[in-house]
């Protein structure tokens, strides 16, 4: 005799609830028994499925959300046919998908339907006769999804799914760390899907998002959202704490806030960004991070660090790069106008970035000062072995050195001033051979090209000043005027064909520097004011044109500069 796969007789309710085998034990099964919970067993099982009606009720509360959907400007999913458990079909009923729903507009009371429970195994027992199988609960299933889904705050209208924010991360990492290498990735990672992170480090996240939106058509829309939900939480941040609780993450946040409004929104506010940065940066004393302390120097209202040895190197590293790379915003940005620098070069003590190798595995190393790598009296560079970003900081450094000289050009022939501007020319010539072997290469790096375009248009800088600065009236002001214009003019002639190929070589690739309008803009305003020069003056500036015109999609930069630069143009007053 064959046994029965069960005992006979109805199962209780909370092995029903439970979905476990009932062992129909009286008066109290073992499940119940075990949990110590009331075994209750009913009469007769209720009907299965749906109640009569409760599609329809359904579908007007659906009509009720799609209706909240369309106030908000938001399209309601595709639409599926339904069929009810008597076999007719019911009305069309609109079903919204987590990806086009705003989860926060879903009835507070969750759906409940009346389905059910039941064990696997009683679908075949001969007691259920629809004509549909058992569904799970169509709330509970919504709620999983939910909670799987939306992972970070829905604010302005933005979610922020799983997805959405591995793509983010990885998207800054290969295109926006080129040139801002500021953040060391294992230990961003490490922190980034925590849901307790703290408020500084999510103002940087976001910072980092929406740097990395501007890099990619496919979240492009979302930048706009994404900068103002970062200026947000910026604000708030400033404006719950003191005003000397100031954080690293803080500083970076506000940095890359600063490239994103100045390629993607308007140039003076980008600088005002930077000006916080800047001043965020003086008061936490990171240019002096490198300065010889002592042991037992204690941390000051400013948060200044402890000494070196007392903290981790990768953090140590970190505000370095952080304030290297504020260094090169002040630096750039203040060639436009002419404007004077925030720091002076001669009360930097920090050392330069380590590789990108040691610095990603966590591997000390000493990296000279900038004093010992940029020669300042002498002519001879030292030989040393560079990462991209640290070949950047002294490509800064030396406009820098170009724009100060000019700010401090006399009215009168003086021996300092022709000293101080052949000691630049002879620098500079030598940087551009060294240069020349890594820009001439076939697939040369994006950033070493960018820092040989800055080199020669230092020295288009140059030239500038000794034709637009006449250095007195007297016959020792013409001849010393002359003789420098001897010696610049063949130089400016190479480093005019050398940045006509450098444009060239940077169309070419993605990754460019965010700043480059900014030295295409110098060397267009060079070639406008010299057009009688030379041929090749004059075919420069159609190549910094063309080369303008193809970035205003990514840049915001190109376009204000292209338009500032065009000639139908009225006067140009500022960034649209």
């Amino acid at each position: 005799m064959v046994s029965q796969r069960q005992q006979p007789g109805i199962a209780c309710e909370e092995c029903r609830r439970r979905r476990i085998r009932c062992d129909r034990r009286r008066p109290q099964c073992t499940a119940c028994a075990t949990s110590g919970v009331e075994c209750i067993v009913r009469d007769s099982c209720p009907a299965r499925g749906p109640k009569k009606g409760y599609l329809k009720t359904l579908q007007k509360r659906i009509e009720e959300l799609e209706g909240q959907l369309e106030k908000q400007g938001t399209s309601p999913a595709p639409t599926c046919q339904t069929v009810d458990i008597d076999g007719s079909a019911d009305n069309e009923i609109q079903t919204a998908t987590p990806e086009t729903t705003d989860f926060l507009q879903w009835p507070a009371v969750p759906v409940e339907f009346p389905f059910p429970t039941m064990e696997p195994w009683e679908c075949f027992d001969g007691s259920y006769s629809g004509s549909l199988l058992p569904l799970p609960p169509v709330d509970s299933v919504l709620v999983d999804s939910v909670s799987e889904l939306v992972q970070m705050p829905m604010e302005c209208g933005l979610m922020i799914p799983p997805m959405m924010h591995n793509d983010l991360d990885q998207l800054y990492f290969d295109r926006a760390y080129a040139f801002a290498p500021i953040i060391h990735a294992h230990r961003y990672r490490a922190w980034s899907k925590l849901p307790n992170k703290s408020k500084q480090r999510t103002c940087l996240q976001y910072a980092m998002w929406t740097l990395a939106s501007s890099l990619s058509s496919q979240f492009h829309v979302q930048g706009g959202k994404l900068y103002a939900k970062t200026r947000q939480l910026l604000h708030e941040l400033e404006a719950e704490e003191p005003c000397h609780q100031i954080s690293l993450e803080q500083i970076q946040a506000w940095a890359l806030v600063s490239i994103y409004e100045l390629t993607c929104q308007d140039f003076h506010r980008g600088m005002m960004s930077a000006g916080r940065a800047l001043r965020l940066i003086q008061m936490m004393r990171l240019y002096e991070i490198d300065m010889p302390r002592s042991p037992h120097t204690q941390v000051d209202q400013y948060q200044r660090p402890l000494s070196p040895s007392q903290e981790d190197w990768v953090d140590i590293e970190t505000k370095r790069r952080t304030f290297w790379f504020a260094y090169l915003i002040d630096r750039f940005t203040s060639m436009v106008d002419g404007l004077h620098m925030f720091f002076d070069e001669r009360l930097i003590r920090a050392r330069l970035p380590a590789p990108e190798a040691n610095f990603l595995s966590n591997r000390p190393t000493d990296m000279s000062f900038l004093a010992d790598v940029v020669p300042d009296g002498s002519v001879e560079w030292p030989h040393n072995s560079l990462s991209p970003f640290a070949e950047c900081i002294i490509g800064a450094t030396m406009c820098g050195r170009v724009l100060q000289h000019k700010q401090n050009a006399p009215t009168r022939p003086c021996e300092e001033f022709c000293n101080r501007h052949r000691t630049l020319n002879a620098l500079l010539a030598q940087r551009i051979r060294m240069l020349r072997i890594y820009a001439s290469l076939e697939y040369p790096d994006p950033i070493i090209a960018f820092v040989a375009l800055t080199a020669q248009i230092d020295v288009l800088m140059l030239y500038d000043l000794i034709e637009s600065k006449p250095l007195g009236t007297g016959v020792e002001g013409t001849q010393l005027a002359q003789a420098l214009h001897a010696e610049h003019q063949q130089q400016a002639l190479d480093a005019v064909n050398d940045i006509s190929l450098l444009v060239a070589v940077l169309g070419q690739h993605f990754q460019m520097h965010p700043l480059t309008p900014i030295l295409l803009l110098l060397g267009a305003r060079f070639s406008q004011s010299h057009p009688e020069l030379n041929d090749a003056y004059i075919k420069l500036m159609p190549n910094i044109l063309t080369m303008l015109q193809a970035s205003t999609g990514l840049n915001k930069l190109a376009q204000g500069f292209l338009q500032m630069l065009n000639p139908q143009g009225d006067t140009w007053c500022g960034f649209t």
